[in-house]
């Protein structure tokens, strides 16, 4: 194709590109008779921050490009966005998606090399670039030298001796990388590398084909505009780069923080690009050569302090819980810490029943205060040790993806106008996620076809017509990663939000139908190992009764490969053909990379059966497709795209789709309602609304004052105040809340501030004896004889104190019933009045639980009020009733609980053992649940 055929189709493109708008947040189906490219959106770039910059490019090829970052400071191991206008189109050939004129961006350090006044940046030879493509480039990458260091030759017209270091063996010339550390690495490639074991093609262990955050190529479109998201990484991430970290020496011997840089490349024609005579009609040379690189265009990049400021061996205040809030807690911690005269607030990320375990007993070194998801049941708690609850964060569980369209061949040619490009967004409803869960499509299954019921079952999701009829763009599109797209990328372990996530499907009549062993109106059957019917479930048992609090894959199928010559490689099983990631943030992370770390491709050059199977290469670059179930602020993090989904219940044709944003979160709060615990708002599947997202998770912080010391009391008051004021300031400073949460409703920040004062100022409960008798009537057919009971002891709770402007008032106890089982009158309360005789919690006053049971009588902690309204609620923190256990269950459930909460201090990481601002997989994969 001549390049006017090409200039025109790509004008044509334009129209195409018209309908690539990102979908909002709530929407109905398309529908899939009319299908369009890039209807389900092309625009995914993050929104814009206090420290987005715009910088424009120069020369006459790039003098009218400008560049936009959306983020440049307070930065972290985290996605950016950059957009680019003014830009030549990429040039395509057919099959090869980068000619020429295409973008290249990479990660920098160092002072300004002094060659552009105009455009101050880094020298070349201190960027991490040229291991994207690893050992083949295949044609989803520009060619030959284009994503590689190398810069010259010595056969090369303009070969340079002094432009950098010459390999004689291979008579090539490289552009050193030079670590912050001062190390520096002359040649990258081992071209002789022969895939044995122990040997590796990469020579530079900085980074690799794995490690590395460049961006090989990325599209220009027909209009001169383009998008990408770009993962800056820290110096815990990039240890060449040192950003954030004291890392570069001084003469003195000190240490300070490099300067880093995102360096953008723009790539012109191949005339312009290419030394003269090469003769290739590609653009073939390095972006780090002179000829490319005089074009760069540098942009400062600044990141939050690795090192934590607090202080060394200061008494910290510990708490422990879900994955759900550390990256809140992460982001509060430094402002925290250096405020006044705070301590530390450590964080162990545990699962929510360990966390529970944990507060009841408060041994040494014991967390004081733990965050999770649902409630202690109210009748297995101590009367003597009350228990607050306090909102913490509100944020959700999200299927995240990065998919790249892949046009099937049917589909009319546009020139690579969408091909490659991120699509914004899917649709998916109860019954497709149960699908992901249940490994019923047949890619989940490695080679293994040996089950019946299979026969029929789509490949992947984006195969399955239940998939396509709510997003229509994938009759015309394919996949080339199945395996990635039969499951989902999720966290191992036990938690309350798999939990909330099984209930979600659970409730939804259709799903349940389908889990049921109801095939779906295409013919899609449910994996028989997760039915939910006990004559169709494999095991004989009904999965799901109860929901299970964790992700299980309960096929164990294993898969036997064909022999290699001599060698048998050994069986690839349901973990190792998807396995589990660590963590909420280690499934977004591996979900932005396109690498989930299977071990599932044969090696070539094994020399004996344990090396039979290598791990899998990412995903080349534009043609990933990859899914995950993660959190809201993960996939923030991340620069992951989320799914909308449908609520349980909505399973109509024309039913409603919500995403995870602010708008749907605060909804889903007000969609919540208490269950056992009064004080604690959990999910309620069938009572969401339209504008609902299903799956937000509203996380509480749970203590037990009575058991800490004053000083205790007083740190951890103090932390629930910030982040019920401070906390809940969305941005991207130490101290404000990260991206992928909603800010606490007035209501629900109210409640924690009334809270904090409980925490601060509750008192013991007050004891009081009564003695009562009752007779029994023992009749024969003689006589009848009056026998007096023992007298029985009956402990009243009570907690009343002034709390600064609020008030806890005092919790006044009902006489027991009597033996004969009469009902009992209200007693008046201490502040005049009566004490209502209901269970439920009343808005305003002190409410008392029903008569407890033999095993006596408990007390915990409410706030009154609508928590998810917008009004501020009374003032008045309501003590609350509960059932409590006998002393002979309880001196069962300590010793367990001592023994839990001993392996988890011996295992949690803590963040005040580590950097500050350490956020994402680096720091959520040291801190994954038991």
């Amino acid at each position: 194709m001549n390049l006017a055929l090409r200039r025109l189709a790509q004008l044509a493109c334009i129209v195409v590109m018209a309908f690539a708008v990102a979908t909002p947040a709530v929407s109905s189906p398309v529908r899939a008779d009319t299908p369009i490219v890039g209807s389900q959106g092309s625009d995914t770039s993050l929104p814009l921050t206090d420290s987005a910059v715009t910088v424009s490019g120069r020369g006459a090829t790039f003098g009218n490009m400008k560049v936009t970052v959306n983020q440049t400071a307070d930065l972290a191991f985290q996605a950016i966005s950059l957009t680019w206008s003014g830009a030549p189109p990429t040039i395509t050939e057919p099959g090869f998606r980068f000619h020429s004129q295409f973008v290249q961006v990479m990660q920098c350090w160092g002072d300004d090399d002094g060659t552009n006044p105009d455009n101050p940046g880094p020298p070349p030879t201190q960027c991490e670039f040229g291991a994207a493509s690893g050992q083949n480039v295949s044609s989803s990458y520009p060619s030959t030298y284009s994503t590689k260091r190398v810069i010259g030759g010595t056969n090369w017209p303009n070969y340079d001796p002094n432009a950098g270091f010459t390999d004689t063996a291979h008579g090539l010339q490289w552009s050193p990388f030079k670590s912050v550390t001062g190390d520096v690495v002359n040649v990258q490639e081992d071209f002789g590398f022969n895939g044995a074991p122990g040997t590796s093609y990469n020579l530079n262990p900085f980074f690799s084909q794995v490690t590395t955050n460049e961006i090989g190529a990325s599209f220009t479109n027909a209009a001169g505009s383009g998008q990408d998201l770009f993962q800056v990484a820290t110096g815990l991430e990039a240890p060449g780069l040192g950003c954030g970290q004291k890392t570069l020496r001084q003469a003195d011997g000190s240490r300070t923080v490099p300067k880093c840089w995102l360096v953008v490349v723009p790539r012109g024609s191949a005339t312009e690009e290419n030394p003269i005579g090469f003769g290739s009609l590609d653009v073939v040379t390095s972006p780090l050569s002179p000829s490319a690189w005089k074009n760069r265009i540098a942009i400062p990049l600044t990141f939050s302090p690795v090192d934590s400021p607090c202080t060394i061996g200061a008494v910290e205040r510990r708490l422990s819980g879900t994955e759900l809030a550390l990256p809140a807690i992460a982001r509060w911690q430094p402002t925290l810490c250096t405020t006044g005269t705070l301590p530390p607030y450590s964080f162990a990320n545990v699962s929510d029943g360990l966390a529970r375990q944990q507060l009841l007993n408060q041994g040494s070194g014991s967390p004081g205060m733990v965050v999770v998801s649902q409630p202690y049941d109210p009748t297995a708690l101590d009367p003597s040790n009350p228990v607050v609850y306090a909102p913490l964060t509100a944020s959700g569980i999200v299927i995240g993806f990065n998919l790249e369209r892949i046009p099937k061949p049917t589909t009319v040619d546009t020139v690579g106008a969408l091909t490659g490009i991120r699509v914004a967004s899917i649709n998916l409803t109860p019954r497709l996620v149960a699908k992901l869960l249940t490994q019923s499509y047949k890619a989940a299954f490695a080679g293994f076809t040996g089950y019946s019921w299979l026969a029929d079952n789509p490949g992947t999701l984006t195969q399955d017509p239940d998939f396509i009829r709510y997003n229509p763009e994938w009759t015309l599109l394919t996949d080339a990663s199945p395996r990635e797209l039969a499951g989902l990328q999720m966290p191992a372990g036990a938690s309350d939000y798999a939990q909330q996530v099984w209930e979600w499907l659970l409730s939804d009549p259709e799903a349940k139908a389908w889990l049921d062993g109801q095939p779906d109106e295409f013919g899609m059957k449910v994996n028989p190992f997760y039915s939910t019917s006990a004559t169709l479930n494999s095991n004989g048992v009904a999965f799901g009764d109860p929901a299970p609090n964790s992700f299980p894959k309960s096929d164990p199928f294993c898969y036997q490969p064909p022999p290699q010559g001599a060698l048998q490689g050994p069986t690839l099983c349901s973990t190792d053909w998807m396995p589990y990631q660590r963590g909420l943030a280690g499934a977004a992370q591996v979900t932005r990379f396109a690498s989930d770390g299977a071990k599932v491709s044969p090696n070539q050059s094994a020399t004996g059966n344990a090396d039979f199977w290598m791990k899998l290469a990412p995903q080349p670059l534009g043609t990933r497709g990859i899914i995950s179930l993660t959190d809201s602020p993960s996939a923030a993090n991340f620069g992951l795209q989320v799914a909308k989904l449908s609520r349980a219940g909505d399973d109509a044709d024309n039913r409603t789709f919500v995403g995870p944003d602010a708008e749907g979160l605060t909804a889903g709060l007000a969609s919540m309602a208490p269950r056992a615990e009064p004080s604690v708002l959990q999910p309620s599947p069938l009572a969401q609304s339209a504008q609902a997202y299903p799956l937000t998770t509203l996380v509480y912080a749970a203590t037990t004052p009575l058991a800490l010391d004053t000083q205790s009391r007083s740190d951890f008051a103090e932390f629930l105040r910030y982040a019920a004021g401070p906390g809940q300031v969305p941005g991207t400073k130490f101290g404000q809340l990260p991206a992928g949460y909603a800010p606490l409703t007035p209501g629900l920040a109210a409640q924690v501030v009334a809270a904090a004062a409980a925490v601060q100022s509750l008192t013991p409960p007050a004891t009081t004896t009564t003695t009562s008798t009752s007779t029994t009537t023992v009749a024969d057919s003689n006589s009848t004889t009056t026998v007096a009971s023992a007298p029985e002891v009956v402990t009243s709770s009570s907690a009343a104190t002034d709390v600064a402007s609020s008030s806890v008032p005092t919790t006044t106890t009902r006489p027991r019933s009597s033996s004969s089982g009469g009902a009992t009158s209200p007693t008046p309360s201490s502040t005049g009045g009566s004490v209502p005789t209901s269970s439920s919690l009343d808005e305003s006053t002190t409410t008392v639980a029903e008569p407890g049971t033999s095993d006596g009588t408990g007390t915990t902690i409410a706030v009154g009020g609508d928590p998810t309204s917008g009004t501020t609620p009374p003032t008045t923190v309501a003590a609350v009733r509960t059932p409590g256990v006998s002393s002979s269950r309880i001196r069962y459930a300590v010793p367990g609980i001592a023994a839990c909460t001993l392996f988890s201090a011996l295992g949690a990481l803590e963040l005040t053992k580590r950097p500050r601002r350490r956020r994402a997989s680096s720091v959520l994969l040291e801190e994954s649940n038991p």
